[in-house]
């Protein structure tokens, strides 16, 4: 597909700076003392420390592939044409939303704790966007949108 001038892309991504093998090392590396203290008390008789040791090692390591587990989800955004299309990557499910570009609507809702929340909706359909960003990216990439879809902000 040749792109035009019109056309508008963004891919939002969480910061997932290791990699897998970087994940095993870490887990690896912490295990390391917890294994050696339950040795050493196992040693001594008190065996059912290896127990404990065993369920914090099987939570740690659950805790990194849980992490690795998300580390390719992503938000698209993309206006082609006439077209806003919204894809959404959560582990293993991947979901596609599509709007009339010049019936979108974008709008900002806050939330009690102070947070922003960047929602598009058309038609009686709606989709938040935005979860791995801060406030402030929210806000811009808010008017951004609005900016290409000519948009009303609901803020």
């Amino acid at each position: 597909m040749v792109a035009s001038v019109a056309d508008y892309r963004v891919i939002v991504k969480p910061n997932c700076s290791l990699t897998r093998s970087g994940r095993i090392s870490v887990v690896l590396l912490l295990a390391v003392v917890p294994l050696c203290v339950a040795i050493e008390f196992g040693l001594a008789g008190l065996w059912p420390v290896f127990v404990f040791a065993g369920l914090e090692l099987s939570a740690l390591a659950y805790a990194f592939y849980h992490i690795g587990c998300h580390a390719e989800d992503y938000e698209s955004i993309s206006i082609e044409g006439d077209r806003l299309v919204v894809e959404k990557r959560n582990y293993k499910d991947t979901s596609q939303m599509v709007f009339q570009r010049y019936w979108a609507h974008v709008v900002v809702r806050d939330t009690p704790r102070g947070e922003q929340r960047l929602w598009l909706r058309s038609h009686g359909k709606e989709v938040e966007v935005g979860h791995y960003l801060n406030n402030q990216q929210r806000t811009a990439l808010a008017r951004q949108l609005q900016k290409r879809t000519g948009a009303t902000l609901s803020l």
